[in-house]
């Protein structure tokens, strides 16, 4: 399967950034990767993009709380 990629504008906060590494290290395959460049994450994994999605929300959920949406954009 081909790596599908998603990013996303987070501020810029090292205990989330590692919490969500943390919590990324304990998901099941396939692993997901992420990047930071200026103010975006983007994500990477060998998964569809629905799956990558629904991982990485529920990383931020598990990360930053419910209240992830009001800091943290998708960028096309």
């Amino acid at each position: 399967m081909a790596r599908t990629s998603l990013s996303f504008a987070v501020p810029d906060d090292p205990d989330l950034i590692a919490r969500l590494a943390t919590r990324f290290a304990m998901d099941g395959d396939p692993p997901v990767s992420f990047r930071r460049t200026s103010a975006v994450l983007t994500f990477k994994s060998r998964t569809s993009e629905m799956m990558l999605r629904s991982r990485v929300i529920q990383a931020l959920t598990d990360a930053a709380g419910p209240d992830w949406p009001s800091f943290v954009r998708p960028v096309t």
